[in-house]
């Protein structure tokens, strides 16, 4: 049903705010208010002018230094701000501009995703989600390995407390979105195709492609592959950042030499999957009686 709603509303998910149905979306009332939005990514840097007026909740998972609300990396304050960047008629703005945004900041001060390496570690995250009553859940990091070159068996071993507290997480509400990953390959990364094998996950699971201006999947996305049931595409950039890149957030001091001032042009499935992420609060909002 989710799957449904995001193409009655959207279409197909193309390049720009303007050609996914924001405007439209948003004209409309229907702005992700109320609903609880969970970055899990490298920080957000909350003193961004496009976070400006907002409280930005959430918990550091990662052992940074200056916690959740700062973001040395930059990725995580680049995928917010598609989200939930302010409507301000400066800079840019996100697809669901008054969600209440949660930074689940899973990488330590160097970049490296040291929240989201072991069982036990992913599954403190997922049941935070459960704590903070969380309803849409970005994730735009991967990790190595496809769900095609495991068995059922082994994923349930390895993955025993992690499972739990993802399930755990979607019957208290929260939509899960992964990015596919970034090789060019004919399958999403493992934990982006993961209901796969564990298909108890697959009803509150989007995996998400890029596209770029052309409306044509990139050379860099992994497509879809066995996860085409729970699969949609988005605008990520299209293969040259520099002129088709996804304009967004810069955190102070990152991304130096592609710098625009504040914000900087980035392209991947990491910049795919907020979009979605954001379509799906305004349908949260839009139809709040739908499991």
């Amino acid at each position: 049903m989710i799957k449904k709603l995001l193409f009655l509303k959207s279409r197909i998910l193309v390049v720009g705010l303007g050609l996914i149905g924001a405007d439209t979306i948003n004209s409309a009332g229907y702005t992700g208010s109320g609903i609880k939005v969970a970055v899990v990514d490298t920080g957000i840097d909350s003193s961004h002018a496009e976070f400006s007026g907002r409280t930005i909740y959430g918990k550091d998972f990662g052992g940074s230094t200056n916690g959740y609300a700062d973001d040395e990396n930059g990725h995580g304050t680049h995928v917010a701000s598609i989200i939930g960047a302010n409507k301000d008629a400066v800079g840019m703005r996100g697809v669901a501009y008054d969600s209440t945004l949660y930074s689940y900041r899973v990488a330590n001060d160097s970049g490296s995703l040291t929240g989201v390496t072991s069982d036990s570690k992913r599954a403190l995250l997922y049941n935070q989600h459960v704590s903070d009553n969380i309803k849409v859940s970005n994730n735009s990091w991967v990790t190595s390995g496809y769900a095609t070159t495991y068995n059922e068996s082994t994923l349930r071993s390895a993955y025993a407390q992690t499972i739990s507290a993802l399930r755990s997480a979607q019957q208290n509400g929260t939509v899960f979105v992964f990015a596919t990953g970034n090789d060019g390959a004919v399958q999403a990364r493992l934990f982006g195709s993961l209901p796969y094998k564990i298909t108890e996950l697959a009803n509150e699971w989007l995996t998400v492609a890029s596209v770029g201006s052309n409306l044509q999947e990139t050379a860099y996305s992994n497509r879809c592959g066995v996860s085409a049931d729970f699969c949609v595409t988005a605008p990520g950039g299209g293969d040259d950042r520099a002129s088709d890149g996804i304009y967004g957030a810069r955190a102070d001091g990152t991304y130096s030499s592609w710098a625009e001032g504040d914000y900087v042009r980035l392209k991947g499935t990491s910049m795919a999957a907020p979009h979605v992420s954001g379509v799906v609060a305004t349908t949260m909002q839009q139809f709040p009686s739908l499991t």
